[in-house]
């Protein structure tokens, strides 16, 4: 099952317990919390919450007959405690109030690590505040991680080479710029922005040739006729290149 389709979100276990001793002895139910996440194997990986929703203890592995059979989804709670700080901090994130935006994405990571999107809105908050330590830290640990991305998260690989770009962190835009062409063989605007980090590094074979495969793709891209006059213009260039 691909990552856009498989189950994750904050789940209650019900069970029912004796309690006192003797005469007074009666049973009680007992409700406890849980974050889930589905694996690529199909099974699940069930972390506990403790009373302030943080987690706690050892994550365990439960199948699919298990989860259904004693875990009960709780939307109300999934979508206050993850979906909605997500939809605020890319909302503070838009608008520039980043320590805002990073106090949002950080209640998400605080239940679920690897949330991909929160990672992507903490890292590029990161990047505009200019604590670039952090952000490739974070960075590294999105390109690291061993979820299927898929082609919807083509954009945020391709943001996150772009502003890493303009901070003049031009390895590190290549490696998102590369994994997003995991995820779409076929962007021209990918190529071009490849190309760019290229030209920048003053690397202008590679940078000719990703300019190249975009206009191949897009006969049309103006940005990448004008990015190869730049190219054939630069001063280590021994003679022109012949036209497109």
């Amino acid at each position: 099952m691909d990552a856009e389709n498989r189950i994750s979100g904050i789940f209650s276990c019900k069970a029912t317990i004796k309690v006192g001793f003797g005469v007074t002895k009666r049973a009680a139910l007992s409700e406890t919390f849980w974050f889930v996440k589905e694996l690529e194997s199909g099974r699940f990986q069930v972390q506990s919450l403790d009373m302030n929703f943080k987690p706690q203890g050892t994550p365990i592995e439960i199948s699919r007959d298990k989860l259904f059979e004693d875990y009960h989804l709780e939307p109300d709670l999934s979508y206050r405690l993850l979906s909605q700080p997500l939809l605020v901090g890319d909302h503070y994130r838009v608008t520039a109030k980043y320590a805002n935006a990073e106090k949002e994405y950080l209640k998400i990571k605080g239940i679920d690590e690897d949330n991909i999107r929160a990672n992507f809105g903490l890292g590029l908050v990161y990047l505009a505040m200019n604590k670039a330590d952090k952000a490739v830290y974070i960075f590294d640990r999105l390109v690291g991680l061993e979820e299927t991305f898929e082609p919807r998260h083509k954009h945020l690989f391709n943001e996150f080479g772009i502003n890493l770009r303009k901070k003049g962190l031009f390895d590190e835009a290549l490696k998102y710029y590369f994994r997003a062409r995991e995820l779409s063989q076929d962007d021209d605007h990918l190529l071009l922005n490849i190309a760019r980090v290229y030209f920048e590094q003053n690397r202008l074979t590679e940078a000719e040739a990703a300019a190249r495969e975009a206009l191949a793709l897009n006969p049309d891209l103006a940005e990448a006729k004008r990015l190869l006059a730049h190219i054939w213009d630069a001063p280590s260039r021994e003679e022109p290149l012949p036209g497109l």
